[in-house]
């Protein structure tokens, strides 16, 4: 009875071990598919984000991108992304110059194994930014409870020059760039599909401060989505104070589905 009984061991041994490397490797085989998938979003909004650029700022261009089949549900929600901006001295004055929602297209991920959380593929956290060599996309991943997502969305740019001379106060202005989302249409998309990005209009919001006393910076202070960021702003002022032309330039970018 022992050699049967060993055999019958070894056997029982066998398929445990055979069992648990066939469950690794389906656990493995799945966890690569995810993250193949998840490259292939990556490409699809990378394209996107470049489609977008290539006609921000020229009225009436448009562009069409094609987005692969990466298994994940693809989604625009043009009422998304709360952004407020606040002018200030920090200290007497304040003043808010802007408060919508701009709009955001985002992929639903399948749970790959690896956690991207919070990983920016273009840009970074800040919700404002002044630097001419930084980039207003915000293409990253964020995950929460119940779903990744790899999400689009624009944050706001802005400069600052001086102009001229108004009744002996140095004039500047100050503008901010927004790239918005909201006349896009509310998509939720699976496969492979076709998407159009025009730039339908570009709107200007005009406002004029005048300083009695002598500044050196005035700051803008963006809370988008729940970040916030402030950027200071030189200015140019005398005894007399200073002129300050505040314009906010708005791109109007509809993204639709389209049959090619």
């Amino acid at each position: 009875m022992a050699i049967p009984a060993t055999y019958l061991i070894l056997f029982a041994s066998l398929i445990a071990v055979i069992s648990a490397t066939y469950s690794f490797a389906i656990v493995k085989i799945g966890s690569r598919g995810a993250l193949l998938k998840t490259s292939v979003a990556k490409q699809n909004m990378q394209a996107l984000d470049d489609a977008v650029h290539a006609v921000a700022w020229n009225l009436g261009a448009s562009s069409t991108v094609y987005m692969d089949d990466c298994g994940s549900v693809f989604q625009a929600s043009p009422a998304a992304k709360s952004l407020t901006i606040n002018f200030t001295d920090k200290d007497t004055f304040n003043n808010i110059v802007f408060n919508s929602s701009i709009g955001k297209t985002f992929y639903e991920l399948e749970p790959s194994g690896t956690n991207y959380d919070g990983l920016f593929i273009r840009g970074d956290k800040r919700a404002i930014i002044n630097q001419s060599a930084s980039t207003v996309t915000q293409l990253y991943y964020s995950a929460d409870s119940d779903a990744e997502e790899l999400t689009l969305s624009y944050r706001p740019s802005a400069t600052a020059t001086l102009i001229s001379t108004n009744d002996g106060k140095p004039s500047n202005l100050i503008r901010i760039y927004i790239i918005n989302l909201n006349s896009s249409q509310n998509l939720m998309l699976t496969g492979k599909f076709y998407l159009k990005i025009t730039t339908v209009n570009i709107t200007t919001i005009t406002r004029q401060y005048d300083f009695n006393n002598s500044l050196s910076s005035l700051a803008l202070k963006a809370l988008f989505d729940g970040a916030s960021s402030t950027v200071q702003l030189p200015i140019v002022s005398n005894t007399d104070g200073a002129i300050v032309n505040l314009e906010i330039v708005i791109c109007n970018i509809k993204i639709q589905t389209v049959g090619v």
